[in-house]
């Protein structure tokens, strides 16, 4: 009797995962992301996954083959008795300017893995995954000047940040009545921001040095709904929308302070709460002759109900408006249609929640993307570029232009077969 042929292809698709990590893990991260110096730094709007070639349009998005996880009723979608794997690795590259840009530095690139998930259905109309992403990510070096004492007098200091918080999820979608499917996502944010705040002495010695080091963690649930349907022998249709409950995550502060000696003067721990607003959105899709697909997303997320904890910036309500169109080629084998490739574009445009110097923050840029489905093997495809303009020079601010290459590497193959004996 043969074995059940999933458990082959998940050891492969397990391999291919060490592998990718592995690769990723060769190259630190270097990019310099000024912006992400204010609260928990920049929230991840760029899902990698199959939507990423529409600028991640995917609320109202539906696909039986990918794990699509924008909208979590969307995994009603998968097909039975199959299961999926998904990796992605991000590579990006920045060009800053503005005032205090470098002439000579003024650039920064780096690799990193961006996504792990894993998706089957396990009833024939629930469909389940499971994950781990960046939720938030602070990267920022830069050198500056402290006033000493409040007088004219000024030193030298270097400030820098790195870090962020992940989140593992489990995400579930069942459908009922043919037409309507809910999704519910659990997931835990954990992770750890740490800040350094160096003040230098003469010959560029450490005169004095503030290590701030926070941790964050709280369970965080979203929901989703969407509503799908014919309008006649050409035209399908869905209708999604998303929401997420305020969530207050714990937050444990640990503060050293230490002197040219690298003698401890003060140790302190603070624990408090860091506050994720309410958050919503709303998605259509459009498909003609199962080929051509426009979607569209709206995002919203009350961050101008909180305070933000400093004053050199303030919290407004980021808004996030998508849009994207696929082109899937498709053709019949063993009375089946099948998905051969696939081409993708998107155009977005981010308010950031973020006002620096009385200035939004603001993102925009588009995306397309090429896939491939193999035929032969269970394995699939997705090359993505993107292109981006984050911030502005106005008001003494530094303007981000950004270049993304995404690979998704995706599996899915049958998760229940029947054995055969062969005489």
């Amino acid at each position: 009797m043969t074995k059940p042929n999933g458990f082959t292809s998940l050891r492969i698709y397990l391999t291919i995962v060490l592998t990718v990590l592995l690769i990723a893990s060769g190259y630190s991260q270097t990019n310099n992301q000024p912006y992400s110096i204010h609260a928990i730094g920049d929230i991840t709007d760029n899902i990698i996954n199959r939507t990423s070639g529409m600028a991640s349009t995917g609320l109202a998005y539906r696909n039986n083959r990918y794990i699509i996880t924008n909208n979590p009723a969307s995994l009603s979608a998968m097909d039975n008795q199959f299961f999926a794997g998904e990796i992605g690795v991000n590579g990006q590259y920045i060009d800053y300017t503005g005032n205090g840009v470098s002439v000579t530095n003024h650039q920064s690139s780096d690799i990193t893995f961006k996504r792990f998930s894993l998706g089957t259905k396990i009833f024939r109309h629930w469909g389940s995954a499971v994950g781990l992403v960046p939720f938030s990510e602070e990267n920022y070096e830069y050198s500056g000047s402290e006033q000493i004492g409040g007088s004219a007098a000024v030193i030298p200091t270097y400030n820098q940040g790195y870090g962020g918080i992940n989140k593992v999820f489990w995400a579930n979608g069942y459908e009922f009545l043919n037409h309507f499917s809910v999704g519910i996502t659990t997931s835990y944010l954990f992770g750890s921001i740490n800040n350094k705040n160096i003040i230098l002495g003469q010959a560029a010695s450490i005169y004095l040095s503030s290590n701030n080091n926070t941790f964050f963690d709280h369970l965080y649930l979203d929901y989703g709904i969407q509503y799908y349907g014919s309008i006649n022998a050409h035209w399908d249709f869905t209708i999604g929308a998303v929401y997420a409950n305020q969530t207050n995550l714990r937050a444990e502060t640990n503060t050293n302070v230490i002197n040219l000696d690298s003698n401890v003067l003060r140790t302190k721990t603070t624990l408090g709460t860091y506050t994720l607003p309410t958050s919503y959105g709303f998605g259509f899709s459009l498909t003609r002759n199962k080929k051509y697909t426009l979607v569209g997303d709206y995002k919203f997320q009350n961050w101008s109900s909180l305070r933000s904890t400093t004053g050199d910036f303030f919290y407004e309500n980021s808004q996030r408006a998508s849009i994207g169109l696929e082109i899937s080629n498709k053709k019949v084998a063993y009375n089946t249609l099948y998905e051969t490739s696939f081409f993708q574009a998107g155009f977005y445009y981010n308010k950031t929640y973020l006002i620096v110097n009385g200035t939004p923050i603001n993102d925009i840029g588009g995306s397309i993307g090429i896939g491939v489905n193999s035929k032969r093997s269970i394995l699939s495809l997705l090359v993505v570029l993107q292109y981006g303009i984050k911030g502005t020079t106005q008001n003494n601010l530094l303007r981000e232009n950004y270049g993304n290459l995404s690979f998704i590497f995706s599996m899915r193959d049958f998760w229940y077969t029947h054995g055969r004996k062969f005489d």
